[in-house]
């Protein structure tokens, strides 16, 4: 078999190599499967025949051997028979039948040597001096070949013992016919057996090319289907398809879905994101022209500082919509590795605590445990975190006085139970802000929804929040803090729970 492999290869060389150099020979630069299914069957039915081939001219020369030994059998002991003893001598008597035996092989000549023990050569050719491969016993004929005359004879080999009165002595016949006739036989049955053998293997060619050509039928159908259709058509194939393929269907529509999910969601945030680019840049027009028509330099100044904070809210949002772009294609690129939550947790509220001192807000983050690993991608959770404490940064109520904004970290077997054999860790982010009103619980996830358009932002940062979660099997509900302002938790399950339920 892996002769038949690499000799497929070099085939596939060679052709590639008559086309590198310009010869005219039609080829795609990658084997269709149906060719290279019938390349490989038709090497591999060539090997068999040819192994055949090899076998049959072997048998067909045994076949000859057994045919015209029997004629040498037949002569050699009608010789024998005609053996006799007078006096201690041995003489013999040639039957004619024994030569007109022999000569149904009429282009073969027949040579033979008759000796005894006692007395040695009696008769026939006395250059015929040969000896049988194995020892010999007496009283049993044996075949062989040997080189005679510059050419190959078939010897038969007799030698028995002959009593007269007390004394006891052998005979010795050899009887030898070249082997014209044996190989004009082995000839013949070689090349009618060939012939067979080859209009076979042809016929089994054809039929193997006819067979694959119905056995890719569903393929083809599948391809044919799939170019006739226009470009936006993302439908799932419902053509019917054998056992063997129909996975394959199957693997195209859903591929076909989640090619038409990410478009809708690429068409949806395109137009969402237009429309919201749209209102600032008409706002900093305004601004613009209004500061053009200004006469006095107050007003001028007044004008160009909006100009300025406009820009910095456009540069947020569009910093937003990167952010939301590249966490996208995170999350359907990258694997999950496993990360220590408790320390990713920290080093955002590190990165985002001097930020929060600034507007008036203090940081707290308190942690149950001292290290919780969980499945993720550590840029798409950064941004998660990064969206989680800004935006209850931004929702406390500074005018009230310094705000303070908790960062908690639990586990549990379920939600909000702490336990030794945890199977989840449950992320609290809690400001004492503005909270959330509960009609607007169920749609602060929605991109570009806002539920207070008097503080700065995009609308952006909780949509990302609710796609990171879902992407890592995580739970996430809004509540209510006590007294007031909002409660976000997000709920992971641990990395020993997620190897239980998927092997990993």
């Amino acid at each position: 078999m892996m002769n038949i492999k690499r000799l497929i290869r070099k085939v596939e060389q060679l052709l590639f190599s008559l086309k590198n150099k310009g010869m005219p020979y039609r080829f795609h630069q990658v084997p269709s499967l149906r060719r290279r299914f019938i390349l490989a069957g038709s090497i591999l039915i060539g090997a068999i025949a040819l192994t055949t081939m090899q076998l049959v001219s072997g048998y067909s020369q045994k076949l000859a051997d057994i045919s015209y030994d029997r004629l040498l059998r037949s002569a050699i002991l009608q010789m024998d028979e005609n053996i006799i003893s007078i006096n201690n001598k041995v003489s013999i008597d040639i039957p004619w039948s024994a030569f007109a035996t022999l000569a149904q092989a009429s282009d073969d000549r027949i040579f033979y040597r008759v000796e005894s023990s006692r007395n040695g050569f009696i008769t026939g050719n006395k250059n015929l001096i040969t000896q049988p491969p194995v020892p010999s016993e007496l009283g049993k004929i044996q075949f062989y070949n040997q080189d005679f005359s510059n050419e190959e004879i078939r010897v038969a080999w007799l030698e028995r013992a002959t009593t007269e009165g007390n004394s006891q002595e052998t005979v010795r016949i050899v009887l030898g016919q070249t082997r014209l006739a044996r190989e004009d036989m082995s000839a013949d049955i070689s090349i009618k057996t060939t012939r067979i053998i080859m209009f076979i293997a042809l016929v089994a060619i054809v039929l193997m090319a006819v067979v694959s050509h119905l056995v890719l039928r569903p393929l083809r159908r599948i391809t044919e289907q799939l170019e006739a259709r226009k470009p936006g058509d993302l439908t799932p194939l419902k053509i019917k398809t054998p056992k063997e393929t129909e996975q394959l269907k199957v693997s195209i529509n859903h591929f076909m879905d989640r090619l038409q999910t990410n478009l809708a969601q690429l068409e949806n945030f395109t137009s969402e994101s237009a429309h919201q680019l749209r209102t600032p840049l008409a706002s900093l027009k305004a601004l613009a022209e209004n500061a053009r028509d200004e006469t006095t330099p107050q007003k001028q100044k007044r004008d160009l500082n909006n100009i300025v904070h406009q820009c910095e809210k456009l540069s947020q949002t569009v910093t937003m919509l990167l952010n939301q772009a590249v966490v996208s294609h995170r999350l359907q690129t990258q694997n999950l590795v496993p990360i220590d939550l408790v320390k990713l947790v920290h080093q955002a509220c590190m990165e985002q605590a001097v930020t929060a001192l600034q507007q008036g807000v203090r940081l707290s983050f308190d942690s149950k445990v001292t290290k919780a690993m969980v499945l993720a991608d550590a840029f798409s959770l950064q941004q998660m975190l990064n969206n989680l404490i800004d935006n209850a940064i931004r929702y406390s109520d500074t005018k009230q006085g310094p705000q303070q904004v908790d960062i908690c970290l639990t586990t549990g077997t379920q939600i909000g139970q702490v336990n030794s054999q945890a199977q989840h860790v449950m992320l609290s982010v809690i400001d004492y802000g503005y909270g959330i009103a509960e009609q607007e619980k169920v749609r602060v996830f929605e991109r570009f929804y806002r539920g207070h358009y008097e503080i700065s932002g995009s609308g952006v940062g909780l949509a990302m929040v609710k796609d990171i979660a879902d992407r890592h099997q995580a739970q996430i509900r809004v509540k209510d803090t006590q007294p007031k302002g909002a409660t976000i938790e997000v709920t992971f399950p641990l990395r020993t729970s997620l190897s239980a339920k998927y092997g990993k």
